[in-house]
C-alpha cells in the first residue's frame, strides 16, 4: 500500500485514545474522564507513599515512587498539549499539506518511504510502553501465589477509603487499576511517537527539497527562491513542534531523570537478591523503555541539527558561482541560517542533542549510586 502521507496510524489512534487528535468525537468528555481519573489515582497514591514512607523500607517506597511518577509525567503532557492544542492542530494540518506540496517533486517516493518507516518505529515505541505495562502487571500481581501467608497486592499501591483485601473489592480495584495502567502507558507513548513522527517529516521534506535541488539541471534564480521560501516553511514548522514540545522535554528531563534513578537502583538491588525476580520483571522492561524514551527526544534534536547542516551544505554545493552576483548572494542568509540550526529544547534554556543524553545517562546513574550507599 503506498502511503500518500508521514501521519502514522499508530500515532492517530494513540492521540484519538487520549482525545486530542482533531475531530475526536466529544472532547470535552475525554478530557474530564481523564481529569477525573488521574486526580483520584494520584492523590491516593501519594497518599499512600506520605503515610507509609516511615513504616516501609526505603527498596518499597523507591518502588511505589517510581510507579507513580510515571502518571503524573502522562498527567503533565496531556494538560501541556491542551494548553497548545491549536499549535498541534495546525502542526497536524501542516504535514498533510506539505505531504501534498511535496508529492509533485517527489521522484523518489521519500514520502510513502517515510511513511511507512514513521509507522513501523512509531508502533514499536507504543508497542513497547504497553509491554512494560504488562511486564509490571506480571511482575507484581503473577507471583502472589507463592506465599499464601501474605495478604492479596494491589497492582497499584493505594491508599483507598475502604478495605481491599476481600473479593468483591479487590478485583474490582485491581481490573480498575489493570485498565488504567494499559491506558496511561498507551498515552505516555503516543507522545513519543508523535515526536518521532513529526522529526521523520521534517527529515523527508529537507530530503525531496534538496535533492529536487541538487538534481535539476539547470539553475536559476526561481530554483532558489522556491528552495529559501521552502527552508521559511520548515523552520516555521519547527518551531511549533519546539512550542509543542518544549515544556513536555522540560518535564520529561527532570521526571525521566529521577524515575531511572530509581527503577535502576531497583534493578541492581533485584540481581543480588534471592527472591528478586519479581522486581526485575517489572523493573527491567521498564528501565529500558524509559531510556529509550528519553533518546527520543534527544534524538529529535540532533536529527533535526544534522538534517540543518543539510540545507547548508546542498547550497553550498549548489554551483553558486556559475550564477550571477546577485543570485549567488541569495544563498548567503540561507546558509547562515542553516548553521544555527532547527531549535528543540527543552524548557527553552538548552538544545536537545545526543550529547545531552549520555549527561543524564551520566546523572542517573551518580544518583543510582548514592541510593545504594544509602541502603
Amino acid at each position: 500500500m503506498i502511503l500518500r502521507n508521514t501521519i502514522s496510524q499508530s500515532v492517530k489512534f494513540g492521540l484519538h485514545f487520549i482525545g486530542i487528535w482533531p475531530g475526536t468525537p466529544f472532547p470535552s468528555l475525554h478530557k474530564i474522564g481523564w481529569i477525573i481519573v488521574m486526580s483520584a489515582l494520584q492523590t491516593y497514591q501519594y497518599k499512600y507513599i506520605i503515610e507509609h514512607y516511615k513504616s516501609d523500607s526505603l527498596m518499597i517506597t523507591i518502588d511505589n515512587l517510581s510507579i507513580a511518577m510515571p502518571f503524573s509525567l502522562t498527567s503533565i503532557k496531556i494538560i501541556i498539549t491542551w494548553a497548545n492544542y491549536g499549535a498541534l492542530c495546525e502542526i497536524l494540518s501542516t504535514m498533510e499539506e506539505d505531504c501534498q506540496k511535496y508529492a509533485v517533486i517527489d521522484i523518489n517516493k521519500l514520502i510513502s518511504k517515510t511513511g511507512q518507516l514513521s509507522f513501523y518505529l512509531t508502533s514499536i515505541v507504543m508497542s513497547s510502553y504497553l509491554a512494560s505495562a504488562v511486564f509490571y502487571i506480571i511482575g507484581t500481581i503473577g507471583f502472589q501465589g507463592n506465599n499464601a501467608s501474605m495478604p492479596r497486592e494491589l497492582l497499584l499501591k493505594m491508599d483507598l477509603p475502604f478495605e481491599t483485601s476481600e473479593s468483591p473489592n479487590y478485583e474490582f480495584v485491581v481490573t480498575t487499576q489493570f485498565l488504567i495502567h494499559l491506558s496511561a502507558a498507551l498515552a505516555f507513548g503516543a507522545f513519543a511517537a508523535l515526536l518521532l513522527m513529526l522529526v521523520l517529516h521534517v527529515g523527508c521534506l529537507i530530503d525531496i527539497m534538496c535533492r529536487n535541488l541538487v538534481y535539476v539541471p539547470y539553475k536559476n534564480d526561481k530554483q532558489i527562491k522556491v528552495f529559501i521560501n521552502r527552508h521559511q516553511e520548515i523552520i516555521g514548522f519547527t518551531e511549533r513542534v519546539e512550542k509543542l514540545f518544549t515544556y513536555i522535554a522540560l518535564s520529561q528531563l527532570v521526571f525521566n531523570t529521577i524515575i531511572t534513578c530509581c527503577v535502576g537502583f531497583l534493578v541492581v538491588i533485584a540481581i543480588n537478591m534471592d527472591d528478586g525476580l519479581p522486581v526485575l520483571i517489572k523493573s527491567v522492561v521498564f528501565y529500558l523503555v524509559i531510556c529509550t524514551e528519553q533518546f527520543v527526544y534527544c534524538f529529535a534534536g540532533e536529527y533535526l541539527s544534522i538534517k540543518s547542516q543539510l540545507i547548508g551544505n546542498t547550497a553550498y554545493d549548489f554551483l553558486w558561482y556559475d550564477l550571477r552576483a546577485n543570485e549567488s548572494q541569495l544563498l548567503i542568509p540561507l546558509i547562515l541560517r542553516s548553521q544555527r540550526g532547527f531549535t528543540f529544547t527543552f524548557g527553552k534554556f538548552s538544545s536537545l542533542s545526543l550529547e545531552r543524553f549520555t549527561a543524564i545517562m551520566k546523572v542517573s546513574a551518580s544518583y543510582i549510586s548514592v541510593l545504594l550507599a544509602v541502603y
